[in-house]
């Protein structure tokens, strides 16, 4: 089968294609935007040594390491545990882990913090709480032998809009998806049809040459020559 041949089946489905990818589409947005809505709330938390910045070179690649090893430190059962009991969560430590997500900053000694969840004032509220929580227990613990701190740098605030699901994304792809399946059943059909729609396929069927056609009879052809 040629290009042309290819396009020839399409344009003789368009049709078919255009409603399969409408209907892909449609589905696809609709389911998406009946979904849970999820909400994103972000911190930052600075990791540094008494309350400040270090100046010194090799101090501040020592500090960055030392952002590494918290970020993993942060969605630990222990600051779950903290949190759910500073701010009275009904939810266990656990559902709190499994929403919850902390990644070092390359080059910087921040920790930028997330907290998913389905309410946006909610979200704002663990995540500040996750914030304070890692902050305190620093302090507790690594304060006062090595000196290295976390801070809350920078707090979360009320998400605008949610981050999930996304109905026009989800529309599109569905769409596109329902495109392919379209073209797909189309040759599929065409492939099922033995009729023959030209003289070309005629002749390619057969192996032989057409040697006449018969013209199609219309209503003007008729009333143009009584005797047929």
């Amino acid at each position: 089968m040629t290009l042309t041949d290819a396009l020839k089946i399409v344009k003789r489905y368009i049709l078919l294609i255009v409603i399969v990818a409408l209907v892909a589409g449609g589905f696809g947005y609709f389911y998406s935007a009946r979904q849970t809505k999820i909400y994103e709330a972000d911190i930052t938390v600075l990791v540094g040594q008494n309350q400040g910045l270090a100046e010194n070179l090799n101090l501040t690649t020592a500090l960055q390491n030392v952002a590494n090893s918290m970020s993993k430190m942060i969605t630990s059962r222990t600051v779950a545990e903290k949190v759910v009991g500073d701010l009275n969560l009904n939810m266990s430590p656990e559902t709190l882990l499994n929403n919850l997500s902390a990644q070092p900053v390359q080059q910087t000694q921040l920790i930028q913090v997330t907290y998913t969840d389905t309410n946006p004032q909610q979200a704002a509220k663990v995540a500040n709480g996750v914030g304070n929580a890692f902050s305190e227990l620093i302090q507790k613990t690594e304060s006062s032998q090595s000196g290295l701190t976390a801070q809350l740098w920078q707090g979360a605030t009320v998400p605008n809009g949610s981050v999930k699901p996304t109905p026009t994304r989800n529309g599109i792809l569905a769409a596109l998806v329902g495109l392919m399946l379209g073209v797909g059943v189309a040759f599929l059909l065409d492939r099922m049809d033995t009729r023959w729609r030209s003289m070309d396929e005629v002749e390619e069927s057969l192996g032989l040459p057409i040697l006449g056609v018969i013209p199609q009879m219309t209503r003007e052809t008729l009333s143009e020559n009584p005797r047929y």
